[in-house]
């Protein structure tokens, strides 16, 4: 994936969990070593996302701060809102 697509997703994601925390939404999070955080987020910044886990189970009620350039995935969480 080249650079632009790359700063290309970060300042989109970066939109989405703006939206996402003002709303209160649940979000799902892949980074690119395979890790999954299903969450809520505490704090958008412009370098990484600190975020309160709820899944899964090894990570649940587990705060991680997660850099924009470890995400491969970002969106809304499409189960039941936690």
């Amino acid at each position: 994936m080249s650079m632009d697509k790359v700063m290309d997703n970060i300042q989109r994601w970066k939109i989405l969990a703006d939206i996402f925390l003002k709303e209160g939404k649940s979000v799902f999070i892949r980074k690119i070593n395979d890790d999954l955080h299903f969450c809520k987020i505490i704090l958008n910044s412009e370098n990484f996302i600190l975020v309160k886990n709820f899944g899964p189970e090894q990570r649940k009620d587990e705060e991680d701060t997660i850099y924009w350039a470890q995400i491969s995935e970002f969106d809304k969480f499409k189960g039941n809102e936690i």
